[in-house]
């Protein structure tokens, strides 16, 4: 399963590769997650991509990426904001607020629940 994680702020590469090396410490994700590697446009040189993308396996990584988010995102300053998009196109934008009030890291494992069609997220939370 690929998911995918763009950091919205006004400094997002700082914040995103802040992100990596939290995503990193995690045994489960070591290994797993890279910086996208947007595909080259014709008469331009390689260009830079602002998103995170992780190769999980089985559930248990699931969970432990969403511990993971929540955690580093209840940790960043008021602006920050991460959008997490699953392998099916659902996905969720949480901010500082959301994983310091709610349970972030619930609505993350449900962007990324791929158990059968029309499963959604409830309204209000999809991207």
């Amino acid at each position: 399963m690929e998911v995918r994680m763009h950091v919205i702020c006004q400094d997002a590469d700082t914040e995103r590769e802040s992100l990596l090396q939290w995503l990193c410490l995690e045994d489960e994700l070591r290994g797993r997650v890279t910086v996208e590697q947007p595909e080259p446009v014709p008469g331009q040189m390689g260009g830079w991509s602002d998103v995170l993308v992780a190769a999980l396996g089985g559930g248990g990584a699931v969970a432990v990426l969403a511990g993971a988010i929540s955690t580093w995102l209840a940790h960043r300053r008021p602006d920050v904001e991460i959008e997490v998009t699953g392998p099916d196109g659902r996905s969720v934008r949480l901010s500082v607020n959301d994983a310091r009030h709610t349970d972030a890291a619930d609505a993350v494992r449900r962007a990324l629940d791929t158990v059968g069609p029309g499963r959604a997220l409830d309204e209000g939370q999809a991207g």
